[in-house]
């Protein structure tokens, strides 16, 4: 079993909250944290994204780009996955 990828969302405190109920209503397509980062003077919150959704994560992301202020959206690193349990 593949480890959950994650991608930090560069936005604010508000409106992560936001983003996080957009994607709630995706079942299964990203989990949004309330973990973040500062990184370059931007905020970013920590997202799980399951196996085989990031496509899916990734679409949804541009769409909401029109009504979401959405900054960068950075694939993590191999240290921040989550390891699968088996």
């Amino acid at each position: 079993m593949m480890d959950a990828l994650v991608y930090w969302i560069g936005t604010t405190e508000e409106e992560i909250h936001y983003l996080d109920a957009i994607l709630s209503a995706y079942d299964g397509v990203a989990s949004v944290r309330r973990e973040y980062r500062l990184h370059d003077g931007e905020t970013q919150y920590k997202t799980y994204v399951p196996p085989g959704m990031e496509d899916e994560f990734l679409d949804l992301i541009a769409r909401l780009r029109k009504t979401a202020k959405i900054g960068s959206v950075v694939r993590g690193e191999e240290d921040d996955a989550v390891p699968a349990t088996d």
